[in-house]
């Protein structure tokens, strides 16, 4: 997934959804722990809450400085549910908190919520409820309404103080709008190779450092052209931003610089989001070197997000096959379970090597423990952000264990078909097709191995290189990836289905596949969108490791109900 640069807006609405109770139940909310820095708070009240009209509660008055009408502030929250008092989200275990201003704007769109902040210090803790969230929940008859939960982290300074510099040397220059605000002129001349990261103003704050969520105004523009591709001045509000989730350019080119200063800074395209190549026309990022001007407001430290709960795992069926031993590469099917019901089975070739224990150790060893015929339910839980977390439980089933490569001599391709070497690997290596292709599918061995025949609609286990007829360019190879892959034939081109079925699994087969049993030719490509698939007739060389019952997909017919 790619990182985010920042992300900007108020708090209010960024990232969890204001809340509500009725007057009873909102009025006996109450703080039971003095939260530590970085802590949620511990919040209880009597349910369920459902209120009438916008309500708050300080439940802390806090003792730094007093919150004034045009504070910027700092802020974490917590997110309630008015039915049952859980907690429905937060923003504590996702960085250092949000920016709210304490201005004219939340006054109009929340009074109540403005009042109640300019009446409190640096420290305190509001709660907020609002009937515009009754029925959210989805549940029938349920009108009850959420608590949110905002504690005041720090007040944010307004802007940069003092004189602006010259920008460095070879990067564009900087001046100020009538609001202060930077304006980058349109660069001249190539990019910097390297990341510049340099002060426009140096201010007398602490330095940045590594890992904390600094709390920024600031505007980017891409080299190539100077277009302003986002500018936290433009929407009114700072952003607070991990460094841990910046782009890379981010991090290196603010960690060291002091709070209070403004800063420019070049950022190579490897630093930041990548070329249009590396990204494509339509990805929404900025796309190549990039230019920014970075007010550096504050920087605070970033709280450790609690540690997810270890996965469990459940056997779901023994198997009776052979043991599995660490090392083997195994034909598996997997499939997520939700509420006992099992979806799909997609077929997956997993290798029992360091890579994988490395990278899946929990994995790793249920299955290096099973036989083949085993299924196994691991059930893990994941962030999915605002401290919410997911449970998801997938169903691993060992249908094979297989050949990580073919054994046995290669024999000549047949006539009109290419001769086929191999490398020091192993690999096949597929010599220019020469004169006209066969009009039908064309299957031979290379080497025939001795076990059973691939049956109609199976899932194979498969090495496999393809190359276009027409000049020999290979456009796929597994070989290349370092991993077998496994298909249902049900699933594949006509010209696969026809050229494996039939063939002994242990076997190298060099299959011809006309455009028609194909992707089609070009013309037919594009009509249909499939931009990406090699057009014209097509040669394959493909190594058959195994061979399974495909599993029935699971039946659209509703459960019935009890």
């Amino acid at each position: 997934m790619r990182k985010a640069l920042l992300r900007t807006g108020t708090a209010i609405g960024a990232a969890v959804l204001l809340t509500a109770c009725s007057s009873g139940g909102f009025n006996s909310v109450e703080l039971n722990n003095d939260p530590a820095d970085g802590e949620v708070p511990e919040i209880t009240f009597e349910t369920p809450v459902e209120v009438e009209e916008n309500e708050t509660k300080v439940l802390r008055d806090g003792d730094g400085a007093d919150i004034e009408d045009g504070s910027t502030l700092l802020v974490q929250a917590a997110l309630y549910g008015g039915a049952d008092g859980q907690e429905m989200g937060e923003s504590y275990s996702s960085g250092a908190g949000q920016v709210l201003k304490v201005d004219d704007d939340l006054k109009e769109r929340l009074p109540e919520l403005h009042d109640a902040l300019t009446g409190m210090k640096i420290g305190g803790i509001v709660a907020y409820s609002s009937p515009n969230t009754a029925g959210q929940s989805g549940q029938e008859g349920d009108n009850s309404t959420a608590v949110e939960v905002y504690e005041v982290v720090e007040e944010i300074p307004s802007g940069i103080d003092g004189e602006m510099q010259d920008s460095p040397e070879g990067l564009p220059e900087v001046t100020e709008n009538d609001e202060g605000a930077p304006q980058i002129a349109k660069p001249e001349g190539d990019a910097p190779e390297d990341l510049v990261s340099d002060y426009l103003i140096e201010g007398d704050g602490e330095e940045v450092q590594e890992g904390q969520t600094v709390v920024v105004d600031y505007v980017g523009a891409r080299w190539e052209d100077g277009e302003v591709f986002d500018s936290s001045w433009e929407t009114g509000t700072p952003a607070a931003l991990s460094l841990e989730n910046a782009i890379n350019g981010w991090t290196e080119g603010l960690e060291g610089k002091k709070v209070g200063s403004r800063v420019m800074m070049s950022i190579p395209a490897d630093q930041a989001y990548g070329t249009e190549e590396d990204l494509g026309e339509d990805s929404g990022y900025p796309t190549g070197d990039l230019v920014f001007v970075v007010d550096l407001l504050a920087a605070v430290d970033t709280p450790e997000p609690e540690p997810l709960p270890e996965p469990t795992s459940s056997i779901v069926n023994e198997g009776d096959g052979d043991e599995v031993d660490e090392g083997d590469t195994l034909l598996t099917t997997t499939a997520t379970v939700t509420s006992g019901e099992v979806g799909q089975q997609t077929p997956m070739v997993m290798t029992l090597n360091d890579a994988m224990r490395e990278e899946d150790s929990f994995t790793y060893d249920r299955l290096a423990d099973a036989r083949v015929g085993t299924s196994v339910d691991i059930t893990r839980t994941t962030d999915s952000g605002a401290g919410q977390t997911a449970e998801t439980t997938t169903r691993y089933t060992v249908r094979e264990i297989i050949p990580r490569e073919i054994e046995g001599e290669m024999q000549q391709a047949s006539d009109g078909m290419p001769a086929v070497a191999e490398a020091e690997d192993g690999t096949p290596q597929i010599a220019q097709p020469e004169g006209d292709a066969p009009d039908d599918v064309v299957s031979d061995y290379l080497i025939e191995g001795d076990g059973d025949e691939v049956q109609e609609g199976q899932t194979v286990a498969v090495n496999y290189v393809g190359v276009r007829r027409e000049d020999g360019e290979v456009f796929d190879s597994s070989y290349e990836r370092g991993e077998p892959t496994a298909f249902p034939l049900d699933q594949v081109i006509d010209g696969w289905s026809d050229g494996l079925v039939g063939k002994k699994a242990g076997s190298r087969v060099m299959i011809s596949v006309p455009a028609d049993k194909a992707y089609g030719t070009q013309e037919e490509i594009d009509e249909s969108g499939n931009s990406g698939a090699p057009a014209g007739d097509l040669i394959f060389v493909v190594d058959i490791l195994g061979a399974t019952d495909t599993p029935e997909a699971p039946s659209a017919e509703p459960s019935p109900s009890e």
